[in-house]
């Protein structure tokens, strides 16, 4: 779901006073995510939550617990080996950045939007197809 309206005005009321213009804004919101927006309107209800969240309480949950996988489950290994072949590494450990994959899970991007493990297979095989079609449009 859309972020709201008026989450929108929330977060804009928070920002305001503590970024000098827009895009430092933007860039900040980004890094707190996990990946690229143009505007608040890229948000989903979750994330705009998780924002509001950490602008009230300096906190921000982390994505990582969406992105936590079971290593006996096929489809699970699967979306890891994507997350390799994108690129989406933590450069200090070599594993999967699992803040950045469960901050792509709760996107707009992802077709299923909820945690990787409450995921039936049929909703992994989507995030799966659906990152086999960013690494086609990444490397074509």
């Amino acid at each position: 779901m859309d972020v709201t309206t008026n989450q929108m005005k929330i977060l804009q009321s928070a920002c305001s006073g503590k970024f000098r213009d827009r895009d430092e804004r933007i860039d900040a919101i980004s890094d707190l995510l996990g990946f690229k927006i143009e505007s608040f309107k890229d948000l989903n209800t979750i994330q705009a939550d998780d924002l509001i969240r950490f602008f009230n309480t300096g906190k921000l949950e982390g994505n990582a617990s969406w992105a936590v996988f079971n290593k006996s489950n096929a489809r699970h290994k699967s979306v890891l080996s994507r997350c390799y072949t994108l690129g989406w590494v933590d450069s200090e450990t070599g594993y999967v950045d699992l803040h950045r994959l469960g901050g792509w899970l709760k996107s707009n991007r992802s077709p299923v939007q909820k945690p990787l493990k409450q995921m039936v297979p049929q909703e992994v095989s989507k995030i799966i197809a659906a990152l086999d079609g960013i690494i086609k449009s990444k490397y074509k």
